[in-house]
């Protein structure tokens, strides 16, 4: 069977994929039931199996092969019924294998059935020749070479002319192809490359001479058929890969690939793998695998210690390997990766080591091993450890990064009269796991190390070198709490002497010879001088060769209940409809038992009815709920709270309570707080301010209506021309008006409402008026009225000056009212005036008293706002 006709039947076969869940796929494909050798059985999508880029496949069956992933029959069979293929499928990234079961159905050849009747065979026009045709590519010369001929049926009835277009006639590449229009021959012009042009799609047509076509256009198409002649090249010129050791036979080291410009699935392009040389030669260690290029030990043995690195020629040929195939060859370098074989060992049997008494903090040994494994990794790099010896804490070991070293470091000073020497155990480890080997069973090397304390002349120790002291707070100055003294190791004669060289706020003094400790003043424990209750005092002490040690002392002062609860805040406040209590805060200095819990009582001594006013809830150790039991009126209340601690120590405290309104039910409207301060709010400040602006208009509109009320009821009312800027004007205007000036006018206070007429004026009856003279006598001040409108001078009278003045005026008016007979009310007019001559320094005031016509009547006080009728009428009242 041709190549060609092996890649028509697989185009035909049914391929059925079935991917079960677990560690096996399977997959079904129908196949003929006669398979010829290397025949093309079908294909299979190893990735819906295995879900990575790059993966290996290996048939188990010896009768199948799988190249890529085409499985593909090794000789002729014949399948009587289904057959199963196993395969082995590997990630090359994650080693991960999974197999895959390519069962083989064999088809079933089923008679054909005739029926009764038959569908009518209906004749059609047939088409014109060619069927699709190939040319095989790199023809050799000479050109042109026919290839093929086109003909139409219709030749017999026309004279027929033939042309071609498309690919390699009219487009590139250009006049490859060309037709003789007479005979309908295609000939080929040069050389062809599949790998270039693999094939070429024209259009023919059959026309008359007149132009005409009796014939539908034509499609060719031109397969070029492959020749071998494209050696397969691998994709990389070297292939790096790694293999760890210890690995057993059979562990893929990884895979090549090839690739071949030719024709694919045909020989041209099968291909196969095969290790040419391994350097080095011998053990062999290596395998390929010949379709697929996989990689794999032959043997175990594989040791990074003896050898880290192979080398492998490889080749690849076309052709299914036949000698007759292109090859090429490439490289593979395979390293040989390390693991945790070997542990570190020692240099040396044992060590010993010496280090000075009282010495801490420095490095005294430095142990060196040996390890086989890869240097700076973690197969290498050692870990020490004291396994033995070290119950104290005074020794550390750590492992130099640089050398893997282990040092061996004091971090306790070491006492010679307790101990001249210590024996030691160290262990050294790897940083990764050992690997367990059949052949290697090993565990912790370790090593024994003898450390020599040597004896140094020392001074006096302390002992404790820490003393802790417990001294109660509030005793007398001089008071004796104890002692701490000192003792030389070497000399137990020696005389020592004790200073301080710490004691931040002069607590204690220490004896200089018997290092007794008495207090320097009284002790305080909220004194804010300790922290968390305790005070340190360091303490030297030297002996007569100058030597010195130093010791600490830490006092604790006990508490003693000398401090009574406090309020943290004595104000607040409540609402008289809404919130009802008030919280309050109190803290005691002193330490438990001396403390809180406080209890919280309302003091009943001065007000025994205070419990039906008030009432305590407590809400914890230190805070309350002082709540109103009835309703207050809105003040302040003084409310005594006893608070006492545990032991029942202490006092009365007043707290200030405001009880006030609240809008909000929650806060005071007026922002008053029981602080004892009283304070106005904004609203009570403009309300002030708008009752005085009130006062000021109503006194300006009482004096306006005094100075121009008619003389009776039945008179005229006029106002002199030069008074004109002193009455009421109508605008429209909300803008600021004119300043004015006031002017000041007697008022007749006769109860008859007449007054007398001397030559045509009207003058004031003795007696039955007051002037400013009398004012002036009473005020002490000067009021000076001249002709026309006039302001007043600086010295304006005050408001105290116009009340009296006016006071008098009206009480005169109601006694006089009360001595006529028939209690009529007197009218109010303007009294007139005669001119008073020349040269006065005060002026003619006749001029108010002038009468003028009807247009001078009070009727414009009709167009006057609302709120200034009621004026106009106490004004005009008769």
């Amino acid at each position: 069977m041709s190549p060609t006709h092996r890649t028509v039947l697989a185009c035909l076969l049914v391929l059925k994929v079935l991917i079960t869940s677990g560690e096996v796929c399977k997959v079904k494909l129908n196949v003929p039931s006669e398979l010829e050798a290397e025949q093309l059985v079908g294909r299979v999508n190893l990735e819906d199996c295995v879900k990575s880029n790059s993966i290996v496949a290996i048939s188990v069956d010896a009768d199948f092969s799988i190249i890529r992933d085409v499985v593909y029959t090794r000789h002729a069979m014949t399948l009587p019924s289904k057959r199963k293929v196993t395969i082995v499928i590997q990630d090359m990234e994650t080693l991960h294998k999974r197999k895959l079961h390519v069962v083989l159905v064999p088809h079933k050849m089923e008679s054909k059935k005739r029926y009764a009747r038959e569908a009518i065979l209906k004749r059609t026009k047939r088409k014109w020749r060619p069927l699709p045709f190939s040319i095989m590519e790199n023809l050799m010369p000479p050109f042109p070479q026919p290839v093929q001929q086109i003909q139409s049926d219709t030749q017999e009835n026309y004279t027929i002319r033939y042309s071609i277009s498309g690919e390699g006639v009219d487009v590139p590449p250009l006049q490859l192809f060309f037709i003789d229009e007479k005979t309908g021959e295609i000939s080929v012009t040069r050389t062809i490359d599949r790998e270039e042009y693999p094939q070429f799609k024209l259009i023919g047509r059959a026309t008359t001479i007149e132009g005409y076509s009796p014939e539908e256009q034509l499609e060719i198409i031109i397969k070029i058929e492959d020749q071998n002649d494209n050696a397969p090249e691998f994709t990389e010129g070297t292939f790096c890969m790694n293999i760890q050791e210890n690995s057993k036979a059979g562990t893929i080291v990884g895979r090549v690939n090839a690739t071949d410009r030719d024709e694919p699935g045909t020989i041209n392009t099968k291909l196969k793998y095969s290790i040419i040389s391994q350097i080095p030669g011998q053990p062999k260690m290596f395998d390929m695998h010949p379709y697929t290029g996989v990689i794999i030990t032959t043997i175990e043995g594989l040791d990074r210690e003896v050898l880290d690195t192979y080398k492998l020629l490889i080749q690849v040929r076309d052709m299914d390997g036949n000698h007759y195939g292109l090859t090429s060859t490439g490289s593979v370098v395979i390293t040989v990766t390390d693991e945790n074989d070997h542990a570190p060992t020692f240099l040396a049997q044992s060590y010993r080591a010496e280090v000075n008494e009282n010495e801490c903090g420095i490095d005294i040994l430095r142990i060196p091993v040996k390890d086989k494994d890869l240097v700076n990794t973690e197969n290498w790099r050692a870990n020490f450890s004291i396994i033995q010896g070290n119950e104290e804490g005074n020794f550390s070991i750590r492992t130099d990064p640089s050398t893997n070293e282990g040092i061996l470091s004091v971090v306790r000073s070491l006492n010679y009269e307790e101990m001249h020497k210590i024996d030691l155990r160290i262990g050294v480890v790897n940083q990764a796991a050992f690997v367990k080997l059949p052949s290697k069973q090993t565990t912790m090397n370790t090593i024994p190390v003898t450390v020599i304390v040597k004896d140094v002349d020392e001074g006096p120790e302390f002992q404790p070198q820490i003393k802790h002291m417990r001294i109660q707070e509030g005793l007398p100055a001089g008071t004796e709490v104890g002692e701490y003294t000192a003792k030389d190791p070497e000399n137990k004669n020696t005389y020592i002497r004790y200073q301080k060289i710490a004691d931040v706020y002069s607590w204690i003094t220490i004896a200089e010879t018997t290092g007794k400790i008495t207090t320097n003043k009284v002790l305080d424990r909220e004194s804010g001088e300790v922290q968390n209750d305790y005070y340190n005092v360091t303490v030297i002490a030297a002996d007569d060769s100058g030597k010195t040690g130093t010791g600490t002392l830490i006092i604790q002062l006990l508490d003693i209940n000398d401090n009574q609860p406090e309020i943290t805040q004595n104000d607040g406040f409540v609402c008289m409809i809404g919130k009802k209590y008030a919280e309050i805060h109190a803290m005691d200095a002193d330490t438990s038992p001396n403390c809180v819990p406080l209890k919280f009582t309302l003091d009943a001594t001065i007000n025994p009815d205070i419990k039906k006013e008030w009432q305590i809830q407590q809400l914890n150790d230190t805070s309350m709920r002082l709540i109103k039991m009835v309703d207050l009126p809105s003040t302040i209340y003084d409310v005594p709270i006893h608070i006492v601690d545990q032991q029942g120590n202490g006092r009365t405290h007043s707290v200030k309570i405001d009880v006030c309104e609240c809008p909000d039910g929650l806060n005071c409207a007026s922002g008053r707080r029981a602080t004892g301060n009283a304070s106005l709010g904004v609203w009570a400040i403009l309300a002030m301010i708008l009752a005085a602006l009130v006062l000021l208009a109503l006194l300006c509109a009482l004096l306006a209506c005094l100075s121009g009320t008619a003389a009776n009821k039945h008179g005229k009312a006029g106002f002199p021309d030069d008074l004109a800027q002193e009455n009421l004007i109508v605008s429209n205007t909300e803008a600021p008006g004119e300043d004015r000036t006031i002017p000041i006018q007697m008022i007749n206070s006769n109860c008859s409402g007449k007054a007398a007429s001397i030559d045509g004026q009207q003058v004031i009856k003795p007696g039955a008026h007051q002037t400013a003279e009398y004012v002036r006598e009473r005020q002490q001040h000067t009021l000076d009225f001249r002709s026309g409108p006039q302001a007043l001078d600086p010295g304006r009278y005050t408001y105290s000056e116009w009340q009296n003045f006016m006071q008098s005026h009206i009480d005169e008016k109601v006694y006089r009212c009360g001595q006529d007979e028939e209690h009529q009310h007197a009218d109010d007019y303007v009294v007139p005036y005669n001119y008073e001559g020349r040269g006065s320094m005060a002026g003619s005031v006749g001029c108010c008293s002038e009468l003028r016509g009807e247009d001078d009547r009070l009727d414009f006080l009709n167009q006057l706002e609302p709120k200034f009728r009621t004026l106009a009428v106490v004004c005009t009242k008769k």
